[in-house]
């Protein structure tokens, strides 16, 4: 019977309604925790600027990072899946968006086409090697342009408690069966996400290591709980048993949950700059 680690060989979420909802909260959380939609050492009060968002998932991040662009800035989402935004005639005028993996060659016309290009949360996406993935990330920037990549450190996990007696134990099997740690769910490259930038050229790196307040570590997890879910819903068709075990699991954590205890992680975003010609 299939296991987790069998039916996650490409994006293991769902990409649904639920998923779309998950993402656009994810987003706001991530912004509570960091401050900022742009780090503030990146330049944003130039004219006709180019942004690039990969991975952009339902957009969220372009659209309220718009209102702090000027109008002539050229907003473009690029995704496997694009159809998470919406249609175009309920987007902004200056955002575009355009279907391309970022584990394929960049197409020739986005080679060094922009002053921003921003990625977040592919320590699920990546499967082993990130370098090829960063290397096409440094190619869609323009030499001066800015990468901004935010990401979770999974395996900095801990379980944080309201109190000592808090029960845990589903929490733990819940992680264990959802997150094994032989596969692409596990990765060790987010806590040296910093120094692969300086390898691949980018200057001025910086990383902003953030946990955020206890209150918003909450939201996060019930939100990331959903992932779970997910996880064990992608089992449902090849291995009922262990999707409905996960089902079971996802109930009883969140039981625990209430009772005062969450998984809580490390978050990094990490900048750098092209060198300029």
């Amino acid at each position: 019977m299939a296991e987790v680690k069998d039916v996650i060989e490409e994006y293991p979420l769902s990409r649904d309604f639920v998923d779309f909802n998950r993402l656009n909260l994810q987003h706001y959380l991530w912004k509570d925790v960091f401050g900022y939609i742009l780090h503030p050492r990146i330049p944003r009060d130039g004219k006709a600027f180019r942004v690039a968002d990969v991975g952009t998932g339902t957009g969220i991040w372009l659209l309220d990072l718009a209102s702090e662009l000027d109008a002539s800035a050229e907003l473009l989402g690029l995704d496997t899946d694009i159809t998470q935004v919406g249609p175009s005639e309920w987007l902004p005028a200056n955002l575009s968006l355009r279907e391309w993996d970022i584990r394929t060659d960049v197409p020739d016309d986005l080679v060094a086409k922009f002053d921003i290009v921003h990625v977040r949360l592919f320590c699920w996406v990546i499967d082993g090697d990130p370098g090829p993935v960063l290397k096409n990330l440094v190619t869609l920037l323009k030499p001066g342009g800015y990468l901004q990549w935010g990401d979770i450190d999974i395996q900095s996990m801990r379980i944080e408690t309201a109190s000592p007696d808090v029960p845990t134990d589903k929490l733990v099997s819940l992680w264990n069966e959802t997150v094994p740690k032989d596969t692409k769910l596990f990765p060790s490259w987010p806590k040296d996400l910093a120094r692969l930038f300086e390898n691949y050229g980018l200057q001025g790196v910086e990383a902003d290591w953030q946990v955020g307040k206890r209150h918003t570590r909450l939201a996060i997890h019930w939100c990331s709980l959903l992932v779970h879910a997910m996880v064990g819903a992608k089992l449902r068709s090849v291995n009922p048993q262990k999707a409905s075990e996960i089902d079971t699991l996802v109930q009883a954590a969140s039981d625990q949950s209430r009772k005062g205890a969450m998984f809580s992680y490390s978050r990094v975003t990490v900048i750098g700059q092209k060198p300029r010609a």
